[in-house]
């Protein structure tokens, strides 16, 4: 039987990576107080997988919890991917000590890559090559690793988000829009391969509306406490922003576009400068 650790950090999506690409019969998701909620969404989305709660800063003691629950272990595999400085320096002495081997997953540059190492008489090695992960998760994956629950039904309101939806259905793996829950709305949720992406598009603003709140929608939709930060934001605007918004936009990874529509399409302009957000923010495989 084989047992996956996992160090758990404030990103849940690729210890979910991890765990759907070595499919271990039992995974311990070893949390600190801090990323206690992380842990369990993701106990809650995975049946065999059980919390276990560490020190994130003391070395000595998070060493010995490592230490302890390999000591039980036939078949093990350390995740380091995610946790602490403190936790992955444990993490990997706990390994060596015991000749356990260990992975780890890259996400830059848009890719879902794991690295697998084993220990040899020479030291860690590199067991085979970088493994780049298909897809393995879906939209509702992605939801409930950060604690929502998928609406059970998509919603359409205005003419500009049924040609919105149009183009983007063609050109990513997976799309849901008009996502409701408490405390804000997801206009667009799309996914290509292992990465996601969220859109807001708003046409016009009332009386009631700032311009500005698009943006603040998106910052909030992707922040910490919901999406997390490695959420791919694109928004969707109507006419040019301001010198200002713009730079506010930039410092908060957002990707603008002005999209102006010719009838129930984009313009050709529009579904250029749309989809070059689009491979920025869900790089293409």
């Amino acid at each position: 039987m084989t047992t996956l650790l996992s160090l758990i950090g404030e990103q849940p999506i690729p210890v979910l990576l991890v765990d759907r690409a070595l499919r271990p019969d039992r995974h311990v998701l070893l949390h600190t107080t801090t990323t206690a909620r992380q842990a369990r969404n993701l106990e809650a989305l995975l049946p065999h997988a059980e919390r276990h709660l560490m020190a994130p800063y003391d070395l000595d003691q998070a060493l010995h919890t490592l230490q302890r629950l390999l000591a039980h272990v036939d078949s093990a595999v350390l995740n380091l991917t995610a946790g602490t400085k403190p936790m992955a320096w444990a993490g990997y002495e706990a390994a060596r000590q015991v000749g356990c081997p260990f992975v780890y997953l890259q996400s830059e540059g848009g890719q879902s890559v794991l690295y697998r190492y084993r220990f040899t008489s020479r030291g860690p090695r590199l067991d085979g090559g970088p493994q780049r992960l298909p897809a393995l998760i879906t939209l509702d994956d992605y939801l409930r690793a950060h604690g929502l629950h998928p609406p059970a039904r998509d919603r359409l309101v205005s003419a500009q988000e049924k040609v919105l939806a149009a183009f983007f259905r063609s050109r990513v793996d997976e799309m849901r829009h008009g996502l409701q829950f408490p405390g804000f709305e997801i206009d667009f949720l799309l996914r290509r391969g292992n990465r996601v992406a969220v859109v807001e598009a708003k046409e016009s603003w009332s009386r009631n509306k700032r311009r500005r709140d698009g943006l603040d929608q998106l910052t909030t939709i992707a922040g910490r406490e919901y999406l997390g930060t490695y959420t791919g934001k694109i928004w969707v605007v109507a006419r040019p922003l301001g010198e200002q918004m713009r730079a506010l936009a930039e410092a908060y990874r957002v990707q603008v576009v002005v999209v102006e529509r010719q009838g129930n399409r984009l313009t050709e302009a529009s579904e250029r400068a749309l989809h070059a957000a689009l491979d920025r923010v869900l790089p293409p495989g």
